[in-house]
């Protein structure tokens, strides 16, 4: 996927939440979370953590709609 697809969800949504191809699963909220589009990076700011994400190893998108997902 490229980086320029999931910033525009993400400014459309508010948030979003990703997959990445080994599984991983990651929160995008626009407060913390900026776009390197030339390098195809996604940098999370976790507080603690901080996560750069190649776009390219991300496999699909969701909207997150609630708090607990059933």
């Amino acid at each position: 996927m490229d980086v320029k697809t999931i910033k525009q969800a993400l400014d459309e949504k508010g948030e979003l939440m990703i997959k990445t191809d080994s599984g991983e699963v990651f929160e995008l909220h626009k407060h913390n979370v900026t776009f390197e589009e030339s390098a195809g990076l996604i940098h999370i700011d976790g507080g603690d953590e901080l996560y750069w994400i190649d776009a390219s190893k991300v496999e699909y998108y969701w909207i997150h709609k609630a708090a607990k997902e059933e």
